[in-house]
C-alpha cells in the first residue's frame, strides 16, 4: 500500500495524544471535586459520568491500537487490519455521546446566561437541535461501520453524507455556542474592575474553546475528503475530540 504511513500512523498518534489529554482530564476532574464540593448534584454526576466515559474511551482506543499493531502486526497484515475492531466502533460511539452531552451542557449555560432574553429559547432550541442531529448521524455512521470494512464504508455514498452532516452540525453547534456565550457575557458587564476581569477571562475561555473544537471538526472533515479512502489521517482528530470537549467544559 503506497500510503501505508497515512493508514498506520494516525491511530497511533491519536492514541498517544489521547493518553496525554486523559491525564489532563484526571487532574481537572480531581480539581473540580476538591474546589467545588457544593455544586449541584446534577453537575457532579455529569462530570463523573464524562470522566468514566473518557476512561472507557481510552481503553477502547488502546484496544484498537493493540489489535492493529500487535494482533495484525501492521504493516505486515495491513489488509487484514482493515476489518473493523470492536474498539474502533466503540470509541467512535462514545465520542458521539460525549460531544452531545457537552454541547447540551453549554446549551444549559446559554439558557441561564441569557436571563430571559428574547433570543433565549430560539438559541437554546437551535443548539440542542443541531446537537441531536449530530448524535443521530453519528450513531448512523457507527452502525454502518459495523456492516463492513472501513475502506468499503468510506467509499459508500450514504456514510459519507452522514459523516458530512455530522461534522457540519458539530461545527455549527460549537460556533453558535461560542458566539452566544460571548454575547451574553458581554451583556453582564457592570463596569467594576473585579467583575470586568472575570468576564474578560470567561469570554477568552469561551472563544478559545469554541474555536478549538470547531477547528478540530473542520480538520477532521477536510482530511476525510482530501485524503484517499485508505487514509486514517482524519482519525487523529476523531480520537482526541471527545477529550478536548470534556477538558474544555471542565476548564470553564
Amino acid at each position: 500500500m503506497d500510503n501505508l504511513a497515512t493508514f498506520e500512523g494516525p491511530p497511533l498518534a491519536g492514541a498517544m495524544i489521547s493518553f496525554a489529554l486523559w491525564g489532563i482530564t484526571c487532574s481537572q476532574t480531581m480539581y473540580y471535586f476538591r474546589v467545588y464540593p457544593g455544586d449541584h448534584r446534577f453537575l457532579k454526576a455529569l462530570v463523573a459520568i464524562l470522566f468514566i466515559m473518557e476512561s472507557v474511551h481510552l481503553a477502547s482506543v488502546a484496544q484498537t491500537v493493540h489489535v492493529d499493531f500487535i494482533v495484525y502486526k501492521m504493516p505486515e497484515k495491513t489488509f487484514e487490519a482493515l476489518n473493523i475492531t470492536l474498539g474502533t466502533g466503540f470509541f467512535e460511539l462514545i465520542t458521539t455521546i460525549i460531544v452531545t452531552a457537552v454541547q447540551s451542557f453549554y446549551a444549559w449555560r446559554v439558557y441561564h446566561l441569557s436571563n430571559g432574553h428574547r433570543w433565549q429559547k430560539p438559541l437554546v432550541t437551535f443548539i440542542l437541535a443541531t446537537s441531536l442531529v449530530q448524535l443521530g448521524t453519528g450513531l448512523t455512521v457507527v452502525a454502518i461501520e459495523f456492516m463492513g470494512p472501513p475502506v468499503e464504508f468510506m467509499r459508500a455514498v450514504v456514510p459519507r453524507i452522514s459523516y458530512s452532516v455530522e461534522s457540519t452540525m458539530v461545527i455549527t453547534c460549537d460556533l453558535t455556542i461560542s458566539i452566544s456565550l460571548v454575547y451574553f457575557l458581554n451583556k453582564m458587564r457592570t463596569g467594576f474592575r473585579t467583575s470586568e476581569n472575570v468576564i474578560n477571562r470567561l469570554i477568552i475561555f469561551s472563544m478559545s474553546t469554541g474555536m478549538l473544537t470547531g477547528i478540530l471538526a473542520i480538520c477532521q472533515l477536510v482530511t476525510y475528503y482530501t485524503f484517499p479512502p485508505t487514509s486514517e489521517l482524519y482519525g487523529v482528530f476523531e480520537i482526541i475530540s471527545g477529550k478536548v470537549y470534556v477538558n474544555s467544559m471542565l476548564l470553564i
